[in-house]
């Protein structure tokens, strides 16, 4: 993909820079040369760091540079084709293993589908769950593409990774959903409920889970909707449980325990007419 501030000497002349601009601008200190690329104060510190050590960014890296929703991870996860000899060594890398013998392309950073492909054998079945769906989502991808790369594929991850779905719109939902369907527990997302709108999962016959999707939610208008609609559910009946960002990735052990104690008494079997 594409970032602003950097670009591959072989895209300069489309970009109007001639070889005169570009020894003019390098002497000006409006540009600067990492590697293959030529790049300005527009490009992001943290990504030319990994090009000035021969590495892409790959995985859940490369996914923060395509806008996804991204699970909480350690380090930068990149890529480099094998035989090409590194930069100064980096702490913090995760270092993805590449059959290729030359950059698949010109881009800094890896595209969406090989950062995906390396996700899926990086990360937990559900991390790259909530990075897949991000991008169904956001029709980054489509289902056929994901078809496409689960087929390469280990059998037992690929029909673990084969109910990924376009519907949820956040890596809180993703999570919940997929720990709720490990337990066989009935879970249907984004339903639409007459006189609230849709809702993020709807379990069993009554109980509606809202998941927030960002950390430290701090938004007094989407603070007062979330609890109006929360109203106008229970007022038909409708169990409401609202998990924010920290119950589900910072203290999901004990958010768990409290699901699973309401799970076991079936309150969501409850009809909304008892």
């Amino acid at each position: 993909m594409r970032i602003p501030g950097i670009a591959h000497r072989s895209d300069l002349p489309g970009l109007g820079i001639t070889d005169a601009t570009r020894r003019r601008l390098l002497r000006q200190g409006q540009m600067r040369r990492v590697g293959t690329w030529y790049v300005t104060d527009e490009a992001p510190e943290a990504l030319v760091a990994l090009l000035e050590q021969g590495v892409r960014p790959t995985c859940v890296t490369a996914a923060e540079q395509h806008d996804l929703w991204v699970p909480l991870h350690t380090g930068d996860h990149v890529y480099r084709p094998r035989g090409l000899v590194p930069g100064a060594p980096g702490s913090g890398l995760v270092k993805h293993g590449s059959e290729m013998r030359i950059w698949p392309d010109r881009d800094p950073v890896a595209d969406l589908p090989l950062a995906l492909a390396h996700a899926a054998r990086c990360l937990s079945v559900r991390d790259t769950a909530i990075l897949v769906e991000s991008a169904l989502n956001r029709r980054s991808i489509t289902m056929h593409e994901v078809q496409r790369l689960l087929a390469f594929l280990p059998a037992a991850r690929r029909a673990q990774l084969g109910r990924v779905s376009p519907l949820a719109e956040s890596g809180t939902e993703t999570a919940v959903r997929w720990w709720l369907e490990s337990l066989h527990i009935p879970v249907t997302p984004q339903v639409q409920i007459p006189g609230v709108g849709r809702v993020d999962l709807k379990l069993g016959a009554s109980w509606i889970i809202e998941c927030d999707s960002v950390s430290f939610h701090h938004d007094p208008q989407q603070y007062h909707r979330d609890r109006a609609r929360d109203l106008r559910l229970q007022a038909r009946r409708y169990m409401v449980t609202r998990l924010t960002w920290e119950q589900v990735f910072l203290d999901w052990e004990e958010t768990a325990s409290q699901l699973l104690a309401i799970i076991r008494r079936r309150d969501h079997r409850r009809p909304l007419a008892g």
